[in-house]
């Protein structure tokens, strides 16, 4: 979990904004997820996603590890990085459900660890992976269709210079080199008619 936090989190610093705002509120992501209303882009710095009925998402970091609760759906984002894009955005989907079945989890057993932040969304008070409940649960959700940097205007790849280990894999790797990396982000719906709370308590197995 601090590993997956820390990929989020770097990446969202990176890459969220304007842009990023944009490709949440196009009709074709929106689309993808039945039942969820369309964002409205709201100008700032930075700039809002307003869902409707005071869901409120801030294109920053403070979008990720959090969930997002309106009236009829539950929200999370996740980000993934990879030299491939479909693994970049397979790991997006993953840390999105992945974050939308801890955090529906302790919503519905221990709420006290949570706080209700601006934006009609729950974060943990106290960011350690060990406040998470964790269990087993089949969350009848789905993602966006996962953007990359092609979608938010920076081309297909992100080459950066990286420091690079002299051996990555038994491959040499030049430090000086160029190493392309995907960058990829979504978001994941789960409907309340689909699984309210109580719904969660009933079906989850905890660990």
């Amino acid at each position: 979990m601090q590993n997956r936090r820390a990929v989020v989190f770097s990446l969202a610093g990176t890459l969220v904004g304007a842009p990023f705002a944009r490709a949440f509120a196009s009709p074709d992501a929106a689309a993808a997820a039945d039942g969820i209303p369309k964002a409205t882009v709201v100008p700032g710095k930075p700039p809002i996603l307003d869902f409707g009925d005071g869901v409120r998402v801030p294109c920053s970091k403070a979008a990720f590890l959090t969930l997002w609760e309106g009236k009829t759906f539950w929200l999370t984002f996740g980000a993934g990085r990879s030299s491939y894009s479909q693994r970049a955005q397979g790991e997006a989907v993953l840390y999105a459900s992945g974050a939308m079945k801890l955090l529906l989890l302790t919503l519905a057993f221990t709420p006290d660890r949570l706080d209700h932040v601006e934006g009609s969304g729950w974060r943990l008070k106290m960011q350690a992976s060990e406040n998470y409940v964790r269990g087993s649960i089949d969350l009848p959700g789905k993602p966006f269709w996962p953007i990359t940097d092609a979608n938010l205007g920076f081309g297909d790849v992100d080459a950066s210079n990286l420091a690079a280990p002299p051996t990555l894999g038994g491959y040499s790797v030049d430090p000086a080199g160029s190493f392309a990396k995907v960058n990829a982000f979504t978001a994941y719906v789960v409907l309340k008619k689909d699984a309210s709370l109580d719904d969660i308590r009933a079906r989850a197995e905890l660990l």
